[in-house]
């Protein structure tokens, strides 16, 4: 799997910014708080340019980090969730500036092609900056396929599909020869 972790933190941030106290117990609020906490450190690890917004950004989520500032578990759950509101919301403006991960999986080659083409190992985009690899595959039905990728997902295609295919498995099939079943000599 080939990942822009900072797309992932911002999918992850989005979810924890839209809780609620009505429809989150405490476990799911405490959980999220301290997700939400290592993803806005990890977010400060990453490399930044130099621009103002995203300094005046990283001072913001800094300030955040701070001790007094962090719900604890015995917060109450309104002091929680509206601090898990804030940050989330400069973490995602932080995250959605970040200009790095893969823009193709490193090793492939783009090649797209029908569906029924597909192989293991093959790589599809799951979201920018987000390539799972392909692990296995069914076809129900002509023209179909079910793909099942490394993290767990599922996905039917059919048609064309874009799909980033190992350079050593296109260079052997770019390779003139004889087929695999032919006899030795």
């Amino acid at each position: 799997m080939f990942v822009d972790e900072a797309r992932v933190i911002l999918g992850d941030l989005q979810q924890f910014g839209s809780m609620q106290v009505g429809t989150s117990t405490r476990v799911q609020i405490n959980d999220a708080v301290e997700t939400t906490i290592r993803h806005l450190r990890r977010l400060l690890d990453l490399q930044w340019d130099s621009r103002g917004k995203v300094q005046g950004l990283i001072d913001s989520i800094q300030y955040h980090l701070e001790a007094p500032r962090s719900p604890t578990s015995d917060s109450p759950p309104h002091y929680a969730l509206n601090w898990l509101r804030n940050s989330t919301a400069v973490g995602m403006r932080l995250a959605s500036l970040h200009k790095g991960g893969p823009v193709t999986p490193p090793g492939t080659r783009f090649e797209p092609m029908e569906a029924h083409s597909i192989q293991l190992g093959d790589y599809c985009r799951a979201r920018p900056g987000l390539f799972l690899q392909v692990t296995n595959m069914t076809t129900p039905r002509m023209g179909f396929k079910i793909l099942r990728l490394s993290d767990g997902r599922t996905a039917l295609v059919n048609g064309m599909v874009e799909v980033w295919r190992p350079i050593e498995r296109v260079l052997q099939l770019d390779t003139p020869g004889p087929p695999a079943y032919a006899p030795a000599r």
